[in-house]
């Protein structure tokens, strides 16, 4: 068994190494693989309708597989909470679909799951969303339990108490969670608690415990309204199949004017500070280095998203290949822009263990400050541009990850044909370009630094660095006395 075993691997090695030979291919392993040419991507065309009610449909016809998948995008989000009430927009998304006028929330299920369809009601900061995938035979059935949970909710009380119940179960489970205490901290001592991307989208204790169901209501009356939202639709139907369906069931959804709103612009951060958060006990500490960056809108979008992606927007990132692979500090570290409506975060993050916390520190400010000052080489720059290239059209496979990119065209006011021109804008950017953006938009100096961790083993390593003033704060980050 043994020889017959050795034999069988003996002339498999051999074929290979004849196939290769043949073939005239030698395989250096020392070199990185150069890149096949870009795919090339035809996107589907978007048509567009208007129902009488002002509600704007998209629609993009996909008829692989007879499933429609459909996201109607409310143009509000946890920016809309009143300073006051952190969490109002993520409980009325929450409530959204917990009882009709005619269906429980039991019977909303039910109806969903017995078609074999899925249905979610959802907030972020920058908008809220109702969203649907079913089979094409019952969209009617589906439309029918989705329409009447958009237009005749009724916010009962019961499944109101009840999901505030969970959500401050979650708080403080959160208070427990070095993770997302870091998050929440972080956003805090960023923005402050008077900016909308300041707050715990969910909420806090106290706001959640002063909601009504009534103010759920008024949130819904104020913003859920057809000329504030766009309906995609994509999957194996027409537009004049699905329009007279909508016609019919949003008939009695109105159109009002809409309170204007802007997101407020950040204060910036004058100088870095080193705010630690004691949780005794954790095996790890948890990093955030950033400021408020960019909005979504910036002109520099590509540059930055090819800087950032060598510094720290991929596994083979300077700032992961520095502290996990060279230096053991973490299993992963990594940086991000986070572009909303207003200006969101820059981000450099990681667990790292307890003991390295100091040395870790220093490595991502290296990383920082080496971007920043040096910039990133024409060999990186072309290795990320084939990386985004060569994975832009597998967002694209299934009418779900159509909608959610029309869904950024529609959120953000991106150009129509934004897609389509997205790998021309990939390799359109110049490394100067790029190394503009990391001058511009990476200054070390000022950023806040958040650590949560056990600080009886980390405040003095922290301290003797000497690198910025150290602030000591509470599970929120709130300046401790």
């Amino acid at each position: 068994m043994t020889i017959k075993y050795y034999t069988t691997i003996a002339i498999i090695l051999i074929a290979m190494t004849l196939s290769t030979a043949i073939s005239g291919e030698s395989l250096d392993r020392t070199q990185r693989p150069v890149g096949k040419p870009a795919p090339k991507v035809t996107l589907p065309e978007i048509q567009k309708a208007k129902l009488s009610n002002g509600l704007q449909v998209w629609l993009v016809e996909h008829h692989e597989l007879p499933t429609v998948a459909l996201n109607l995008v409310v143009q509000a989000g946890s920016d809309h909470d009143p300073i006051a009430q952190p969490g109002l927009a993520a409980m009325t998304a929450a409530n959204l679909d917990e009882g009709t006028k005619t269906r429980t929330a039991l019977q909303i299920s039910e109806e969903i799951e017995s078609i074999g369809a899925s249905f979610s009601a959802s907030s972020s900061l920058d908008g809220s969303f109702l969203t649907l995938t079913t089979l094409t035979k019952h969209l009617a059935k589906a439309l029918d339990v989705y329409t009447d949970a958009l237009t005749n909710s009724t916010f009962p009380q019961k499944e109101f108490e009840r999901i505030r119940k969970q959500r401050l179960t979650s708080l403080m489970q959160q208070h427990d969670q070095p993770v997302a205490i870091a998050n929440n901290a972080f956003a805090r001592i960023l923005y402050g608690i008077d900016h909308p991307y300041g707050n715990n989208a969910i909420g806090t204790e106290a706001s959640l415990k002063s909601l009504t169901s009534d103010d759920l209501i008024n949130f819904y009356h104020t913003y859920y309204r057809p000329n504030n939202a766009t309906l995609i639709v994509v999957g194996d139907v027409k537009m004049d199949q699905i329009i007279p369906i909508l016609e019919n069931a949003l008939s009695g959804w109105t159109a009002t004017e809409v309170p204007s709103f802007t997101v407020p612009a950040p204060r910036p951060v004058e100088k870095m500070r080193i705010y630690l958060i004691d949780k005794p006990g954790a095996p790890q500490s948890e990093v955030r280095i950033g400021y408020p960056a960019l909005a979504r809108n910036t002109p520099d979008y590509f540059p930055v998203l090819e800087m950032n992606r060598i510094l720290g927007g991929q596994f083979t990132s300077r700032i992961n290949l520095n502290l996990r692979e060279r230096h053991g500090f973490t299993y992963g570290a990594n940086s991000g822009f986070r572009f909303q409506k207003g200006a969101g975060p820059f981000t450099a993050q990681g667990a790292i263990v307890t003991e390295k916390t100091d040395s870790a520190l220093v490595q991502f400010l290296y990383e920082l400050n080496l971007m920043h000052d040096k910039g990133m080489t024409k060999d990186e720059l072309e290795f990320v541009k084939k990386g985004l290239v060569g994975s832009f059209a597998l967002s694209f496979e299934t009418p779900a990850q159509i909608a959610g990119a029309l869904q950024n065209i529609v959120l953000y006011g991106l150009p129509e044909d934004y897609y389509q021109r997205y790998l021309q804008n990939i390799e359109a950017v110049k490394l100067d370009e790029a190394n503009n953006a990391a001058r511009q938009y990476l200054m070390p100096a000022q950023m806040a630094v958040v650590i949560v961790g056990d600080l009886s083993k980390i405040k003095q390593s922290i301290q003797a660095l000497n690198i910025a003033d150290v602030v000591l704060c509470d599970l929120d980050g709130k300046p401790l006395p």
